[in-house]
């Protein structure tokens, strides 16, 4: 056995799990972040630029009760619930691992260059945003009922309650983190839309996909959820979908649309037509050239 049959007998054996994997990840990340935006950022109070003003207004140096002292309120009162949304988004990020790996593996066995910034980012940076950003939710559930529970509920206090070093590191460590996804989605959709493994729509959307996580314009993940479960679908061929030539032949293979493959064929096979009917048309003969004796006679005449 080659390595391209082993390669193909790996894939074949991965296969179903990894669809299934992928569509537990778009389920349980957009049920994680469906809770936090529905739950709790949506209906959480706002600290506006009045109620932040109104100690200066009162000619007071700094408020006796933070006003995002609401805030801390609300978090404190919304604790399980927090917790619960990002245990749930960062086991979707974990359970993202699979596909990208195991996307990038079968393209890199077709042909494809290896990428060591598609590997590093495929590989760890969903777990690190996912670690990052749940102990960041702890952190804060943790700082809020500090704050609300403090004797004394100032600026200060407040500072203390959520500030500090180590939330400072998660911070950064989940934005680094938070950008090392979209660029491995990103990566990963058009590298191995490139050798055929997935269909261009498909390739443009997990494009987009990584676009929207790292510039989320809709406040939902709507399109990462709509990538994998496409994904999924593919992998095992439902939903109307099948698998493009490139995974059965263990080689790079550039998907075409069948419609595109059809419309092609037709003007392929009406170019030949017309070339066969180009070389049964009877050549025209040139008119004979006039004899010597007849031009001499013409040229009497004139005479």
């Amino acid at each position: 056995m080659d390595d391209r049959e082993r390669q193909l007998e790996m894939e074949g054996a991965q296969r179903q799990r990894v669809a299934l994997l992928a569509l537990a990840a778009a389920l349980l990340y957009l049920l994680g972040q469906t809770l936090l935006v529905v739950l709790i950022s949506g209906k959480e109070p706002s600290t506006g630029l009045l109620q932040g003003l109104s100690p200066a207004l009162h000619g007071a140096k700094a408020a006796i009760v933070d006003p995002r002292a609401i805030d801390e309120r609300y978090l404190d009162k919304h604790a399980v619930e927090s917790i619960l949304a990002s245990l749930l988004s960062a086991i979707g990020l974990v359970l993202l691992i699979w596909p990208l790996r195991y996307l990038r593996a079968a393209e890199v066995a077709r042909g494809g260059k290896p990428s060591k910034v598609t590997l590093v980012m495929a590989g760890y940076a969903p777990p690190l945003l996912a670690v990052a950003s749940f102990v960041l939710a702890i952190s804060q559930v943790i700082g809020a009922h500090k704050f609300i529970t403090h004797t004394v509920q100032n600026t200060a206090a407040y500072n203390a309650a959520t500030g500090g070093v180590f939330r400072g590191v998660m911070q950064l460590l989940a934005a680094l983190a938070f950008i090392g996804v979209a660029v491995a989605l990103v990566l990963v959709a058009l590298r191995a839309m490139r050798v055929g493994l997935l269909t261009r729509a498909l390739g443009i959307l997990g494009m987009a996909a990584g676009v929207f996580f790292l510039i989320p314009i809709v406040p939902l993940p709507l399109i990462l959820f709509l990538f994998l479960v496409g994904v999924a679908l593919l992998l095992l061929e439902r939903g109307g979908m099948a698998l493009p030539p490139a995974w059965a032949a263990g080689e790079a293979i550039p998907w075409v649309n069948e419609r595109q493959q059809r419309a092609a064929a037709a003007r392929g096979s009406g170019r030949r037509r017309e070339s066969q009917r180009a070389s049964l048309a009877p050549v025209p003969t040139p008119p004979p050239a006039p004899s010597p004796a007849a031009s001499k006679k013409r040229k009497r005449r004139r005479g």
